[in-house]
């Protein structure tokens, strides 16, 4: 441990001043202000001080101590309260269950797991209610002081984010903790010193746990009570006039806006960023727009901390071990191995699922995970490999692939795409475009092992740790409910005297293609619209023909849910073809030409 940090287990006997600054309780950011007010004593927009703070958890400790239940789950958005929660377990030898969010599928599965719940579970399970406000006494501090924190016990449980299956939960003892802080210390501790902590990321996983609340405790820094959702919100952080440390991950850094307020960019001393590798790209636009170079941390709940490394833009840097950690390859895996004080056993090498390649000074660099070699068609297919290489072709920005097990097991592409690749999408249809991007995918790839099923959507769906959720993922590839409509509404159809067909139509707010087109702001997909003017073209002249190509395709106004539309329909047989007009009270929305094919 360095001179200037705390062990964790020491903490609650720390004699450090009694007005040192803890936390910095923002309520101006938060929904729930009357129940934190409860908790912990009226601080709004105030410093909680380390009295403060040691009152709260003796609190805490006087509710908690009257059950007998051993495993709590606890959830709690204020970091203030959390923390306060959470040494109030640690003070009586009671270990807490940490779940990544409050989602109520998570929240049933873990009435299995723990015995009680404490904190805040918006109502879907009982909880203890917060403690009374009421002054400690100075024989109630005393024993939260002398209550002992067995750094050997495993008193922490955390589920992993559940980016590659199912979630599970990890051990933890506070000497793991301990040590971790005292390892961060080594290597920031200057950086940190005398700043407000600030994340955009939560503290119910291991990242923010140690980086915001853990950390600073240790190391006597203030720690804001709440999460910053989105970048700007540093702005109000800074108007306080602290120096900010930045917690964050790729989820946001990926995405900073154009303009920032240049108070905030002043204050920023250090980012830090993990969860997932931050793009070199992102991360030296991020220096640019930030002023300041990020720092990227590299482990897993599993394994805490593993590494970190600070790109530059005169060399892409690679990973260096982080103090107490030592690594090797596996040489049959080409896996990373490593023995680590982060773990319960710091003497046994540890296998990972992520394959490296070293250098001569010890660095390495992250090849993807061995997990992501899967099995096609007989063939061994890395799923890293072909994303990087979607990734070079125009059309695509992002995409994540994955495996779809049913009757065949097959390679699925979930793809955000470029503006050229929206506007291909839209003129040239689905079709066209899966079969672009696999034609790009062969120059390295056979054609058994590529993607079969294509989606496209806004983003991707990631976590605020910047780790990709599986189940939404996958929940993009299952069979659609049968009373999500695929057709519009006809509300009425006349032909005219040349023998064109209008059709009045009503779009259905829950319609099939809204789902992930896109989810702030649903709009009629281009593709699908050219497939409703091939159906109803059809049934309206009877026509057997095959689809050949599409001509003078516009899409002038996008079509939302709730809209009624005319579509305008005529078929000219001597030349095949089939015209037709979108349009509303509000104009022209798409037109164009389907050409038949009378070979067929």
């Amino acid at each position: 441990m360095t001179k200037n940090v705390i062990p964790i287990e020491k903490l609650l006997s720390d004699q450090r001043e009694k007005h040192s600054p803890v936390a910095l309780r923002s309520d101006f950011h938060d929904q729930h202000s009357g129940y934190h007010e409860k908790c912990s004593g009226p601080h709004d927009n105030a410093v909680l001080d380390w009295h403060d703070w040691l009152n709260n958890v003796a609190r805490w400790r006087q509710v908690l101590e009257q059950h007998d239940a051993q495993r709590w789950a606890l959830y709690h958005e204020d970091a203030s309260v959390f923390s306060a929660i959470l040494f109030a377990l640690w003070s009586l030898g009671k270990t807490a269950c940490l779940p990544g969010n409050c989602q109520p599928a998570l929240i049933a599965s873990l009435k299995t797991e723990v015995d009680a719940f404490v904190g805040d579970f918006d109502g879907l399970v009982d909880t203890l209610p917060p403690p009374s406000t009421q002054t400690v006494d100075a024989e109630q501090l005393a024993a939260l002081a002398h209550a002992p924190l067995d750094s050997n016990k495993i008193l922490l449980q955390i589920y992993t984010s559940g980016s590659s299956g199912k979630p599970q939960l990890i051990p933890k003892s506070i000497g793991q903790l301990s040590a971790e802080v005292g390892h961060l210390q080594q290597l920031w501790g200057e950086q940190l010193a005398s700043t407000l902590v600030v994340a955009t990321v939560s503290h119910q996983h291991i990242y923010g746990l140690l980086f915001r609340i853990l950390w600073p405790l240790s190391a006597g820094v203030c720690f804001d009570t709440h999460t910053c959702k989105y970048l700007e919100d540093i702005k109000l952080r800074a108007d306080k006039g602290w120096a900010l440390a930045l917690i964050s991950s790729p989820t946001h850094l990926s995405r900073i806006p154009t303009a920032m307020d240049e108070t905030a960019l002043k204050q920023l001393r250090c980012i830090f960023s993990s969860g997932a590798p931050l793009k070199r790209d992102d991360s030296l636009l991020a220096n640019e727009r930030l002023g300041t170079a990020v720092i990227e941390v590299y482990g897993s709940t599993e394994t805490g901390g593993i590494a970190w490394r600070q790109q530059s833009p005169q060399m892409a840097a690679l990973w260096q071990a982080m103090p107490g950690v030592q690594v090797r390859i596996d040489t049959p895996s080409e896996c990373l191995e490593l023995r680590s004080e982060h773990l319960a056993d710091s003497v046994t090498w540890q296998l990972t699922p992520d394959r490296v390649r070293f250098d001569a000074q010890g660095q390495f660099a992250l090849l993807g995970r061995a997990d992501r070699i899967v099995k096609a068609e007989g063939k061994r297919t890395s799923l890293d490999e072909m994303e990087a290489t979607l990734l070079q072709h125009p059309a695509v920005d992002a995409v994540r692939l994955l495996m779809l097990e049913g009757k065949r097991t097959e390679i699925a592409a979930v793809v955000v795409l470029s503006s050229d690749g929206a506007s291909t999408l839209a003129s040239q249809g689905k079709r066209h475009l899966n079969e672009a991007l696999r034609k790009h995918c062969l120059q390295r790839f056979e054609r058994p092992v590529l993607p079969r099923r294509w989606r496209y959507v806004a983003q991707l769906p990631v976590n605020s740790q910047g780790k990709f959720e599986r189940q939404a993922l996958l929940k993009l590839f299952q069979n659609p409910p049968t009373s999500q409509p695929r057709l519009p509404t006809v509300l009425g159809q006349e032909s005219t005297a040349s023998g064109d067909i209008h059709l009045q139509l009503h779009i259905p707010e829950d319609l099939l293609f809204f789902d992930g087109h896109f989810d702030k702001v649903p709009i009629l997909p281009g593709v699908v619209q050219i497939h409703w003017v091939d159906h109803y073209a059809r049934q309206s002249f009877s026509l057997t023909e095959g689809f050949l190509r599409l001509e003078s395709i516009k899409f002038k106004q996008i079509i939302n849910p709730g809209q009624e539309i005319t579509l305008a329909l005529s078929y000219d047989p001597a030349k095949g073809k089939i015209s037709f007009v979108y349009s509303s009270a509000t104009g022209e929305h798409a037109s164009g030409r389907i050409v038949l094919d009378s070979t067929q």
